[in-house]
């Protein structure tokens, strides 16, 4: 399939047992529920839910946070106004998610990502409670946080103008979703499909066993993680995969007009290729074997390892060994890889046995005292998205 928008291709459907699973799959993912079960109203509430459960959030307009927790239920914190449902579904065997087009205008032309099929992981077939969490038309902007079991099989969570945080979920799947914020991922395991349209999309100190990650526009940050399958896609963002491992499998990513850096702490096998007018540069510290060829180059690190492969039709793909923080003297060249890398750490995990959530934001003006009298290190400074065509 190609990644960068200009074909257009089909999934091969499912049979008749995999219709009835993605039937049942779409119904608990749908952004209302046909049934006879009245929403229930409440501003802090946990619904009972039995091992296995199925959570589906879908907010138009708020922060969103999902998080584990020790507890059994499935907690809500949020407005009295949310729409919480619950009902039982029979899943038989697994089916692939039909995953949209999403696309939007600019003055270069449409950016488009073709629509997508992901297969999630393994759900046991049976009976599965359904929580969904909604916002509805009296809804107001304001923050949701979802508490999940670890045993949750699958996450289905939307942020329509937020943010949208994940803490600690590593239980079975997760889509995370948003629209005109951002997704960030923060010890986060399992089979994941994360997007979004301008936001930035970040992961740090998360392991996963398949990931798909795309955005239109936003730059893709991933920081201390490890990837047994991963796949990456932007059409105007820049990628950035620093000082993570790669398990033998797929490893790709794929820029249209943004740059691509790769830093792998291990033995790997690099293949990158920039086209146009941009290059391939490479810094590596340990024992590495580079073939340069125009807009083509072949590393070997170490003894080699799995095969990571970095594509970009308008920017420069970057190749590198650990992290890019420990490579204090680069040339100018690698400001931008740099760049991309660069914002604020994220709250502190808290230790064991004390929930790892963000701490509540300073108030505005003590951040503007610290601001007036402590000036940050460019490395420190908050990340902003590279400005693109209106659209």
């Amino acid at each position: 399939m190609d990644l960068t928008g200009t074909e257009r291709g089909r999934p091969n459907g499912p049979g008749r047992a995999g219709r009835a699973s993605a039937y049942v799959l779409a119904a608990a993912c749908a952004l209302a529920c046909v049934g006879a079960a009245s929403p229930a109203r409440a501003d802090q509430q946990v619904v009972d839910a039995a091992p296995g459960a199925i959570v589906r959030v879908n907010i138009r307009a708020g922060d969103v946070t999902v998080r584990t927790w020790d507890r059994p239920g499935i907690g809500i914190d949020g407005d009295p106004s949310l729409s919480i449902e619950k009902r039982t579904v029979q899943t038989a065997q697994n089916a692939p998610i039909a995953i949209p087009q999403i696309e939007q205008a600019t003055a270069s032309g449409d950016a488009v990502l073709l629509p997508e099929s992901f297969v999630t992981a393994p759900i046991p077939p049976g009976a599965h409670d359904v929580v969904l969490v909604k916002s509805g038309p009296n809804t107001p902007r304001s923050p949701v946080t979802v508490s999940v079991p670890g045993g949750t099989v699958f996450v289905y969570a939307r942020a329509g103008n937020g943010k949208l945080d994940v803490y600690d979920y590593r239980g079975g799947t997760l889509v995370a979703v948003a629209r005109t914020g951002r997704v960030m991922l923060t010890n986060v395991g399992g089979t994941v499909f994360a997007q979004t349209w301008r936001g930035p999309l970040i992961a740090r100190g998360s392991s996963f066993d398949r990931i798909r990650a795309r955005s239109l526009f936003g730059n893709v940050a991933f920081e201390r993680c490890d990837a047994r399958q991963i796949e990456v896609t932007t059409i105007g963002g820049s990628i950035v995969y620093d000082g993570g491992t790669f398990a033998p499998g797929l490893a790709r990513f794929e820029s249209t007009s943004g740059n691509v850096a790769i830093g792998a702490s291990g033995a790997v096998q690099y293949g990158a290729h920039s086209v146009g007018a941009g290059r391939v540069y490479t810094s590596f510290y340990g024992r590495a074997q580079v073939d340069e060829r125009p807009n083509q180059t072949n590393a070997t690190v170490g003894d080699g390892g799995p095969v990571v492969t970095a594509t970009t039709q308008g920017g420069n793909v970057y190749l590198y060994d650990g992290s890019l923080r420990n490579h204090p003297q680069l040339p100018p060249e690698w400001q931008p890889a740099m760049s991309t890398l660069a914002r604020p750490a994220l709250p502190p995990s808290f230790g064991p046995g004390r929930e790892n959530v963000p701490e509540r934001p300073a108030p505005l003006y003590l951040r503007r005292q610290w601001r007036a009298r402590f000036t940050p290190p460019p490395a420190f400074r908050r990340f902003r998205p590279q400005p693109t065509s209106p659209g």
